[in-house]
C-alpha cells in the first residue's frame, strides 16, 4: 500500500536521540578523494530529502507490508557500515510504533535467481518511530557491529513494522531520484525495480581505516 502527501507539511523537525537535522543532497557516487582518506567516513548512498513538486508521500510500513531499498558498495574497495539513515513519517497522532529496520545481502549473491532482499541479515535495529503525525524526521540507526560490506556488491535496507495499517511509520520518498526497491505482499517480495528513491543514506568507513 503506497500511501501519498501531495499538501506541504509544516513543522519543526526533531533533533534529538537517533535524530539529525538534514544536510542530505541528492544520490552521487562516492568522491576519490573520501576514498583517498582511510579514516574518513562516506556515503555510499544519499538519495536527499523527501518533498519536491508532490508533497511528501511514501511508503507504508505495516504489519501488511515490508519495504526495502537496494544500494551498491563502490568497486574500488571494502568498507564497514557506521550507520543508516532514513526519513519517516507517522499515520498515527497517538502512537509511535517500532520501526525494524535491517541489512540484508542481496539474493543474487544467495544463490538467488533475482535481486530481492535475501532473508540473510548483517545487522538489525529496532526503534519507535521518532514523530507524530505527517511530520518528517530524518532518523538515524548507527552500526555497532560494523558489518564489511564488499567491493561490488549490493545490499538491502529493509524496513518492518508490526504497526496496525492506518496508524504505521511511513518511510518518505525522496525529492528526486530513481532508487532499485521492492515492497512484501503477503510476506512474499515482489519483483523489484526501479522508482522513486526511496530516501536512504548509508555511511560507511573504507576497510583500509583499519
Amino acid at each position: 500500500m503506497m500511501m501519498k502527501r501531495c499538501s506541504t507539511i509544516l513543522g519543526a523537525m526533531l533533533v534529538g536521540w537517533g535524530l539529525l537535522a538534514a544536510t542530505a543532497s541528492a544520490a552521487e557516487p562516492v568522491p576519490a578523494a573520501a576514498l583517498a582518506n582511510a579514516g574518513s567516513r562516506v556515503a555510499l548512498l544519499n538519495t536527499g530529502k523527501p518533498g519536491g513538486p508532490f508533497g511528501y508521500w511514501g511508503s507504508d510500513i505495516s504489519s501488511d507490508q515490508s519495504v526495502a531499498g537496494r544500494f551498491t558498495v563502490p568497486a574500488s574497495g571494502d568498507f564497514k557500515l557506521a550507520r543508516i539513515g532514513v526519513w519517516l513519517m507517522n499515520n498515527s497522532d497517538t502512537e509511535q510504533a517500532k520501526v525494524k529496520l535491517s541489512i540484508q545481502t542481496d539474493a543474487l549473491d544467495e544463490q538467488g535467481t533475482e535481486t530481492l532482499p535475501s532473508g540473510v541479515v548483517l545487522e538489525r535495529w529496532s526503534a519507535p518511530v521518532a514523530t507524530l503525525g505527517w511530520v518528517p524526521v530524518h532518523q538515524f540507526f548507527a552500526s555497532p557491529g560494523k558489518p564489511v560490506l564488499k567491493a561490488g556488491h549490493s545490499y538491502w535496507v529493509v524496513a518492518e513494522s508490526k504497526a496496525r495499517p492506518g496508524q504505521d511509520p511511513i518511510w518518505l520518498a525522496a525529492a528526486t531520484g530513481l532508487l532499485m526497491s521492492t515492497t512484501s505482499h503477503f510476506g512474499k517480495w515482489q519483483t523489484a525495480g526501479e522508482s522513486a528513491a526511496l530516501t536512504l543514506r548509508v555511511d560507511a568507513v573504507p576497510v583500509s581505516a583499519d
